[in-house]
């Protein structure tokens, strides 16, 4: 009897511990943010929707049990046009924009950490700029250096200017989609694989060359397997983001009918087929959970390298000589490229009248400050000028705003749960939870809230259509960035301290507001910065949320790309580029906060 008394008040104390009641409050909510709404997605397949009734008449029962959706969507000509052809598109488009994330993220990551080219500071900080970037940036930019009127479209810059017309498969359907989203993921690839390469010490290299090695022995057998786990990461997430990303195949697939499992979804359900969109959406999510299956395996399946010793790592610097200069004017031009040419040709699209006229007499602000004109974009007025756009610009920002200082507090929460009981099983768990939401592709991600939060269950109303939504599926998305961030913070925070605190009688919110915060305040700035960006410019994880109440820049610029009103669009893409831009690099300086470190570590 003595023994359970004790066993009960040893478990009763650990229910009293803060970082306890934390970890089963956060559990609770995020196996309702992120598992519940797999199961509700899971269901709608299996039941009649109201959409169905329109295609199948008055006999189908809403809510009625059904194995029709999977039957559809398996066999037949149906199933040929709207699952297997977009599946293997989006395979083919997946894998062509890996290979390029680990080419030029591999090749930037060498060139930075392992050889002395100049002016490498400029060139790690040009590298990341493309994350900070909507992922459409490149793709609005490539039609308008290649489009012409043989696509049925105004002239591009290459058309107007040299008279050459780009064959149709370079100005739309995978090869462009594939470059373009490659060269916007590479900087997951170059973070994530320069980090392992300042890991390793240059001894253990210089040793095997002392003993006969050759330089490629050396690669194969000493620098590969040390970085395998971020090849294998940057590999993982280059799947996630290019199989959910919507913006870059709906803007260079659609028009030439090329259709992937994202735009297939954003069709399927915004004609009320929810049930057929959804089977798509559980086949993207299987398609990332065997990726993160097989990236588990691996790591877990290879030897463990200790690579860091006492005496500290050396950075081994592989001189260019002659080269050198050739090849770091050759590296910034193609980071130019990339990151700043691509606003210019949009912001030079945006102040022409007339599309595919690029002379100086038909420049003009109208698209900007304009007033309202019946013969340019139905009457809009310039984007300054325009109510919905301004509206869209507020309710953006806000959104990464609330968004981002709700994730993080909640990541830093999380991070010292973590931190203070990490050999719990909800400690593990929960940390287990929190990163999930990371490999759920957006068009996934939002599709499980769309379904989840369409009506009513129980205590919780239906959030369709509003704003308390878009922050709800922001910070569940965005939510292992700051936990990541939490958890790096936290573990440098001695317990000593907090113990010193208890022992002279602070509360645990005094301990919290006196001590935790103020210490990790750097990793907190440090993970809202990064939802703040990714929210920003989203546009994946919201195109099935918004309504016109509740439309955010990146949506509503979509509007105006699908109806084809270039310059309007273009003019807008700029505005919300420099508003994310101006808004990151102000935090940063004010914070001094580094965005690669937030990226770099997933």
């Amino acid at each position: 009897m003595n023994g359970l008394k004790v066993r009960f008040r040893k478990l009763a104390n650990r229910w009293r511990k803060p970082e306890t009641i934390l970890a089963a409050l956060f559990l609770v909510i995020l196996v309702y943010l992120v598992v519940v709404p797999l199961f509700s997605l899971v269901q709608t397949t299996l039941v009649w929707g109201t959409g169905d009734t329109r295609i199948r008449g008055e006999n189908v029962v809403v809510g009625k049990f059904t194995t029709y959706h999977w039957r559809r969507m398996l066999s037949g000509d149906f199933a040929e046009a709207v699952f297997y052809k977009p599946l293997l598109n989006t395979l083919i488009v997946t894998a062509g924009t890996v290979a390029i994330v680990l080419a030029v993220g591999s090749l930037l990551a060498y060139l930075v950490v392992r050889t002395d080219i100049r002016w490498a500071k400029l060139i790690n900080a040009l590298a990341t700029v493309p994350y900070i970037l909507p992922s459409w940036v490149l793709s609005l930019s490539w039609l308008q250096l290649f489009q012409n009127s043989t696509v049925a479209m105004p002239e591009g810059l290459l058309s107007y200017y040299t008279g050459i017309n780009a064959p149709e498969w370079l100005v739309y359907g995978p090869i462009p989609i594939m470059i373009t989203m490659g060269l916007h993921y590479y900087p997951f690839g170059y973070l994530l694989i320069s980090g392992a390469l300042r890991s390793i010490d240059s001894q253990l290299e210089e040793s095997a060359e002392i003993l006969g090695a050759s330089k490629s022995y050396i690669m194969r057998r000493i620098t590969m397997p040390i970085i395998k786990p971020a090849l294998f990461s940057t590999a993982l997430l280059g799947i996630a983001r290019s199989m959910g990303t919507f913006g870059t195949p709906a803007i260079l697939g659609l028009p030439a009918r090329y259709y992937t499992l994202s735009t297939q979804i954003y069709s399927l359900v915004r004609t009320q087929r929810q049930g057929q969109g959804y089977i798509l959406a559980l086949v993207l999510l299987a398609i990332s959970g065997i990726g993160l299956y097989v990236n588990q395996r691996v790591i877990s399946a290879r030897r463990s390298y200790a690579t860091i010793g006492g005496k500290g790592v050396k950075s081994r610097k592989v001189r260019l000589g002659k080269w050198n200069t050739p090849i770091a004017v050759l590296t910034i031009l193609f980071l130019l490229a990339v990151a700043v040419f691509p606003l210019v040709f949009l912001t030079w699209s945006s102040l022409t009248l007339y599309a595919g006229d690029y002379s100086i007499s038909n420049l003009s602000l109208h698209y900007w400050i304009g007033e309202s004109n019946p013969r340019f974009v139905a009457g809009e007025p310039g984007i300054l000028r325009n109510e919905a756009v301004m509206g869209a610009a507020w309710n953006t920002v806000k959104l990464a705003l609330v968004g981002g200082l709700i994730c993080g507090f909640a990541g830093l929460l999380i991070g010292y749960v973590v931190a203070r009981a990490r050999r719990a099983l909800t400690s593990r768990l929960l940390e287990q939870v929190s990163f999930v939401p990371m490999l759920v592709p957006s068009i996934v991600f939002g599709a499980l809230y769309l379904t989840l939060f369409a009506v009513r269950r129980g205590p919780v109303p239906a959030l369709y259509g509003t704003f308390a939504l878009l922050v709800l599926v922001t910070v569940a998305k965005q939510l292992p960035y700051t936990v990541r961030s939490g958890v790096s913070s936290m573990l440098q925070v001695a317990q000593e301290l907090e113990e010193a605190a208890v022992i002279l009688g602070a509360s645990w919110f005094a301990r919290l507001r006196k001590i935790m915060l103020p210490l990790t305040k750097n990793g907190f700035v440090a993970g809202t910065v990064i939802v703040l960006i990714t929210s920003m410019r989203e546009l994946s994880l919201y195109i099935l949320l918004v309504t016109p109440a509740n439309r955010v820049l990146t949506t509503l610029t979509y509007r105006y790309i699908e109806v084809g009103y270039t310059q309007f669009s273009n003019a807008m893409t700029v505005l919300l580029t420099l508003l994310v831009v101006v808004l990151t690099y102000a935090i940063n300086a004010w914070q001094k906060t580094d965005i690669g470190a937030g990226l770099g570590g997933r």
